[in-house]
């Protein structure tokens, strides 16, 4: 298991897997808010509507592993009972949603989540990462809780 899949799960031991467990961590509220402030919001009633397609995206984002039809179908992103929609309307509303909603609702969670440092010696807070990869110093201690990339002649300078 990778260092940031042990981070994950020791951050969030279980990955709410269906839409109602999602909704008790961002107030569907929210999601309505985006995307009437972007001028998103669903006008008439789809098979995949604007807020299914943001649930979507989020789903897609923490089940990285799995194809976006096992995503709809886990989180069951079906209107009133209605049969799942083929991954072609899952495409579609993923493109007609396009990413201003999404940068909003980032936004309104930053501001709703966040809270004021409780430590003076600690003042920085990570609100989100994706894709970075930090060099520490090399330290028994670093290397030994953080590990090392390598390759083909063994293990590289610094623990990441």
């Amino acid at each position: 298991m990778s260092l940031l899949q042990s981070a994950l799960r020791d951050t969030l031991p279980r990955v709410p897997d269906r839409l109602d467990e999602l909704s008790a961590l961002i107030d569907p509220g929210w999601i309505a808010q985006v995307l009437a402030a972007s001028g998103k919001a669903s006008i008439r009633r789809r098979k995949l509507p604007a807020e299914h397609a943001v649930w979507l995206v989020i789903g897609l984002a923490l089940f990285r592993d799995r194809p976006l039809w096992q995503v709809v179908q886990q989180l069951d992103l079906s209107l009133d009972g209605q049969a799942l929609p083929a991954p072609s309307a899952s495409v579609q509303a993923r493109q007609r949603l396009g990413e201003e909603p999404l940068a909003e609702l980032f936004a309104l969670l930053t501001r709703a989540w966040s809270c004021p440092a409780a430590n003076a010696q600690q003042p920085l807070r990570v609100l989100a990462v994706d894709g970075v990869v930090w060099s520490a110093p090399d330290t028994p201690e670093n290397r030994a809780e953080l590990g090392s990339c390598g390759n083909q002649h063994g293990p590289l300078s610094w623990p990441q």
